[in-house]
Parts: C-alpha cells; structure tokens; sequence
C-alpha cells in the first residue's frame, strides 16, 4: 500500500508540473493587449492620397476641412502631430500638433500660406501624420501625401 501511495503521488505531482508548464506562460501573459489601430481622413470624405484647395472655394482657411485622426484603443490619450517635408533640407518639420479625445480623435488643420503674411499663394505641400508613442502603444507614422493650394489670383490668370 505504501508503494502505490507513493506511485499516486509522484503520478499528481507529474501531473501538476506539466500542467504548470501548459498553463503559466498563459497567465504571465495576463489579458492580451489591444492592438492600436490609426487611421486618418478629411472632416468631408474627400480622398487621402491628394487633395486640391483653391482659395476661391472658401472665404477663410479656417472654412477648409481638417484631418481627422482616430486612434484606438481610446484608454489612452495620444499626441497626434502633423510634418511638413522641407523640400530644401529634405526634413520633416512640425506644422501642427493636437491630443486625442475621448472619442480617440484628433483633429489637425493645414494651413495654405507660405509664408507669415498668412495669404495664399500657389504650392505643393507633402505632409505625414505622426501618432507619437504613449505607454505600450508605438509611434505611428503615415504614408507621405500631398496637397496642393491655389491663390486666387493665380487662378484667374
């Protein structure tokens, strides 16, 4: 009897290292995280890849839709920034920056002028769109697209 109590035991004890072994990395993983997802569009629908303003279409720039970033999970709040490329240096420089709400939106606005008197003038602008690092969640960083804006003046010729 002795023996087969000692066979029992080492038989659970086996048991309950192997179910250890298949259980543990299970629990140290704790629940799974939520992957974060970016996505980015115009308050008006209009398409990504390349977009047309013409100051006649709008009495102010601050008529003309913004970018609209929403990143989820939505827990945490996330700094979006808006880079436009320097054609001269070939860098990225910071034109606008907003904070997620707790929708997991922000809204960035472009800025037609090409210089500090605010008014229109004619040219391409590449921009990118980084979701900056917060906690676990990564640096997001969008593909380049472009815009392109036309003065008035520039039209009626």
């Amino acid at each position: 009897m002795f023996k087969t109590g000692k066979a029992v035991l080492v038989v659970t004890a086996t048991l309950a290292i192997v179910s250890t072994l298949f259980t543990s990395p299970a629990q140290a993983l704790g629940t799974p995280k939520v992957q974060q997802v970016v996505t980015w569009g115009w308050e008006d629908g209009a398409d990504r890849s390349h977009r047309d303003f013409s100051e006649e279409d709008y009495d102010t720039a601050a008529e003309m839709p913004q970018l609209q970033v929403t990143v989820t999970p939505t827990n945490v709040g996330r700094r979006v920034v808006l880079e436009s490329l320097d054609d001269m240096t070939r860098t990225w420089l910071q034109v606008a920056y907003s904070s997620t709400n707790a929708a997991g939106i922000a809204k960035l606005s472009v800025d037609p002028s090409c210089d500090e008197t605010g008014l229109w003038c004619d040219h391409d602008t590449t921009y990118r769109i980084r979701v900056l690092k917060s906690g676990t969640q990564k640096l997001i960083v969008s593909r380049p697209f472009t815009i392109s804006y036309t003065a008035i003046t520039a039209a009626t010729m």
